[in-house]
């Protein structure tokens, strides 16, 4: 039979561990590991050209009330890459979700 716990959060230190340099390296660290994964697995053309994607993804670190965040931000380009566009002639053409696939391999383990 599985135990009950208990978990009782002190606001104070989670304050403190979520806006200290070493939070902010190893979140830098996961978001740099998820922008290399999905650019290692994004689409090649023919030339097996990758390149735009690649550039379009950057890994932003930022701080908001003290707390720091980082993000894999990806420009206009990357995310039609991701969701899927219909071009001039109405014909779709979907999307790879390469950075999805990213984010789930690195939650997975």
């Amino acid at each position: 039979m599985a135990a009950r716990v208990r978990l009782v959060l002190d606001e104070t230190a989670m304050h403190r561990l979520m806006s200290s340099t070493e939070t902010a390296r190893m979140l830098a660290q996961k978001a740099s590991t998820i922008a290399a994964s999905a650019r290692g697995s994004a689409p090649k053309n023919r030339r097996g050209s990758w390149n735009m994607y690649a550039l379009s993804l950057s890994v932003t670190s930022y701080e908001v009330e003290g707390i720091v965040h980082s993000a894999v931000q990806a420009d206009r380009h990357a995310l039609l890459i991701e969701y899927g566009w219909r071009d001039k002639s109405g014909r779709r053409h979907p999307g790879s979700h390469t950075l999805k696939d990213a984010l789930m391999k690195e939650r997975e383990g």
